[in-house]
């Protein structure tokens, strides 16, 4: 039986919140009448330092809470209220008690800003991993690193690896070593020459001091220099091109015979994994102010320390067997061959043996454990820690600082990674201490909340404050007010748990189409999951992926896999239509570059039982990587209600959009460019913005009927739009 400690503070003002009765025939949010361009500075803010539940472990396309935050509020007030907005959202909403559903729950930011709200939320997701990290934070108000449990095994773990992470400095002694630079060597298969697959020769630099750290190609000696200089002569007699190296744009250069091949190509034995070869480390060196970070070439002592680790882990390995998954990484129903094209066929391959050994002896060590919040808590940031402790860890060289796996939101293939010390406290990004960090301030934000405060700064949240022990697994807790939240681990399209029309709101975030392939990923994650025994039924049968080839996002753009996008989006809109109540609402976000997406999505809502009242912009990145002319950083809003005006239609009948329809959503989405162009706020909206929110109106304004004088398919109609992307591209 779920343990739920449900606390709400008994003083009148709280006592005094008003209970949500229903949405008001025409919200501000409908009207399109919230403050967008303020909104978009605070989602620009929050892109650079976000909720430090968002921060506790990384999902992909996570939404800014302040645009789920703008949303909520929106739709709690009238069309004629927009004086109040900002009083509601930096105070108290009028949602307390209204349930909320969200089909697609992934990061779960729709969730946590709903019961911040006061609301009871419902969450489904086909992904174990986003149910996984939903649940924790939900949960995170009752989470104590300070556990004498974790304190326990933290130390132990620590005093174990530490001496692992050394390095002796002539005429100084002993230092701990912060990163490990390791390089992958590959034999041209041309002439045969072994060599060292370097992007470049610096390891660092600082703009500030107008200084770089450099080394040398033969020898490895590192050198400080200005940041100008382009060559290194060093005492070993060679002279170095500090940015010329062996690999450019996927592109290997075999230095030896000038032999060029792809990244990719593995040379005789495609099946071979990478060889790696450690050549640098960056040290810490004891300063009167604290410490003083150093680089030196490494040495035979410095891999002889790495022998002694790797001959651990394969002594532990033999006793007690290992805890490092050793299943394969799945092929089918991939959209990309990495990181196997690479020579990485198990996730266990993905780790160096110092990495296995610290996360072996930690992973057994947490998974002896009982199940208790502390293991829960360990495994949250094992979890998290894996992606900044493994070989496709990249080095941010004018930061100073590692890069983690899946920044790019795929498997790029490293070929200097960084591995870093992951017992270091106070210093070095994605240590252990620092995952476990992440969640004391999680913690911390869940007991005291705050908002982003759009004149700057934060203020204190004046909800109520919902603290609960559990999350529950079934929707029934929820909808008999028994427990606030419920996350669910399953596919949407069939939501037998509900009844029909008991759901207020439906606010979610469909995946992407093609952009990001979630369970690919996730499945990283979740192969060690298993290896802990945290994966919940049916996941945790070790030889289980995740769910890759049923999930909604697509793995190509070929007619079959299009088509069974769009049914599985039809079969959940016809579903959240069913549980919906008859004066509910329905939001969602969208974007996307390809006009066969927003077919997949105007021909979804037209045969679902929906009708689109609104369609507003919304900023739904901050300033992220993946900032090339082409990416669309604003979300098109569409707020739907029942049509009750429709019967549900066939297969065959003609969806469609009317001429005068099409002339509005040109005419909106100029207004909407023009309108943020003349705004005094930099707020970076873009034709790619534009050209994506124009098509949002096309699909919105969708329907079921004849192709006449008047009407347009709607596939043809958002094929109309690709001319002008088409002439964009060409500006570019």
């Amino acid at each position: 039986m779920l343990q739920t400690e449900c606390k709400t503070s008994t003083n009148s003002a709280e006592n005094d919140v008003k209970q949500f009765t229903g949405f008001s025939s025409f919200t501000l949010l409908e009207a399109g009448q919230i403050p967008i361009e303020e909104i978009a500075e605070l989602a620009l803010r929050e892109g650079q330092r976000t909720n430090p539940l968002f921060r506790v472990h990384r999902w992909f396309a996570r939404r800014l809470g302040s645009q789920v935050r703008s949303i909520l509020t929106g739709l709690s007030l009238h069309a004629n209220e927009s004086d109040r907005f900002w009083d509601t959202y930096l105070g108290e909403t009028s949602l307390a008690g209204a349930i909320i559903l969200d089909p697609f729950v992934g990061g779960g930011t729709s969730l946590l800003e709903a019961i911040r709200c006061n609301c009871y939320v419902i969450g489904y997701d086909i992904d174990p991993v986003a149910t996984f990290i939903t649940r924790f934070e939900l949960e995170a108000a009752n989470c104590d690193i300070c556990d004498p449990s974790i304190l326990e095994i933290t130390s132990s773990i620590s005093k174990q690896i530490s001496p692992f992470h050394k390095t002796c400095i002539k005429d100084a002694g002993e230092r701990e070593v912060l990163h490990h630079f390791w390089v992958e060597l590959r034999t041209c298969g041309s002439c045969g020459c072994k060599f060292e697959v370097h992007p470049h020769y610096r390891l660092a630099y600082s703009k500030e001091k107008s200084l770089q750290w450099a080394f040398c190609k033969d020898c490895h000696a590192v050198y400080e220099l200005p940041i100008w200089q382009e060559e290194i002569f060093c005492e070993c007699g060679n002279k170095t091109r500090i940015l010329q190296g062996d690999l450019k744009r996927g592109k290997i250069c075999c230095p030896s015979c000038n032999n060029i091949f792809n990244l990719a190509d593995r040379g005789q034995d495609p099946l071979a994994s990478p060889e790696w070869y450690l050549f640098a480390q960056e040290y810490l060196e004891p300063a009167t102010n604290g410490v003083k970070r150093k680089f030196k070439e490494a040495t035979e002592a410095d891999r002889g320390c790495y022998e002694k680790a790797s001959k651990l882990i394969r002594e532990l390995e033999a006793k007690q067997g290992p805890l490092a998954p050793d299943r394969a990484i799945p092929l089918v129903g991939r959209s990309d061959k990495r990181p196997m094209i690479h020579g990485i066929r198990r996730y266990r391959d993905l780790f160096n043996d110092r990495q296995l050994l610290h996360l072996t002896l930690l992973g057994k060590s947490i998974k002896k454990m009982p199940d208790c919040r502390a293991r829960q808590i360990l495994t949250m940031a094992f979890s998290e820690h894996l992606t900044t402790n493994c070989m496709y860890t990249a080095y941010a060289f004018g930061y100073r600082r590692v890069s983690p796996m899946f920044s790019m939101h795929s498997y790029r293939h490293i070929t200097r990674p960084t591995e870093i010390n992951p017992w270091l406290n106070g210093i070095g990004r994605g240590t252990f201490p620092n995952a476990l960090s992440k969640i004391k301030k999680a913690a911390d934000f869940a007991r005291s909340p705050y908002e982003l405060d759009p004149s700057g700064g934060h203020r204190p949240s004046l909800n109520i404050k919902i603290n609960f022990s559990s999350t529950a697994r079934e929707p029934e807790h929820v909808l008999s007010r028994l427990i606030p939240a419920a996350i669910i681990t399953q596919t949407s399209e069939k939501l037998s748990g509900i009844p029909a029309g008991i759901i207020d709101l439906i606010l979610t975030d469909p995946p992407y189409f093609d952009n990001i392939s979630y369970s690919e990923l996730s499945d990283f994650y979740l192969s060690w999951h298993q290896s802990l025994g945290s994966a919940e039924y049916p996941y945790n049968n070790p030889i289980l992926s995740g769910p890759i080839s049923e999930s909604l996002a697509l793995t190509s753009r070929s007619s079959m896999a299009i088509s069974r996008y769009y049914r599985i989006l039809l079969n959940i809109f016809i579903e959240c239509c069913r549980v919906l109540k008859n004066d509910g609402i329905f939001v969602f976000t969208y974007h996307h570059r390809s006009p066969k997406a927003w077919n997949a999505v105007g021909e979804a809502l037209a045969r679902s039982g929906f009708k689109c009242t609104s369609v507003i912009p919304l900023r739904g990145e901050g300033q992220g990587l993946s900032s090339y002319k082409g990416t669309i950083k604003w979300d098109a809003v569409l707020i739907c209600r029942k049509n009750f005006r429709l019967s549900y239609p066939s297969s065959r009948d003609s969806v469609v959009v009317s001429s005068s329809a099409i002339a509005s959503a040109k005419k909106m989405a100029s207004y909407y460019a023009w309108r943020f162009q003349n705004s005094k706020r930099v707020i970076g909206f873009r034709e790619p913005d534009k050209l994506n929110l124009e098509r949002a109106f096309i699909a919105a304004a969708a329907e079921i009927g004849d192709n006449n004088d008047s009407t347009i398919p709607l596939q043809h109609a958002l094929k109309l739009t690709i001319e002008s992307g088409e002439k964009y591209a060409k500006a570019r």
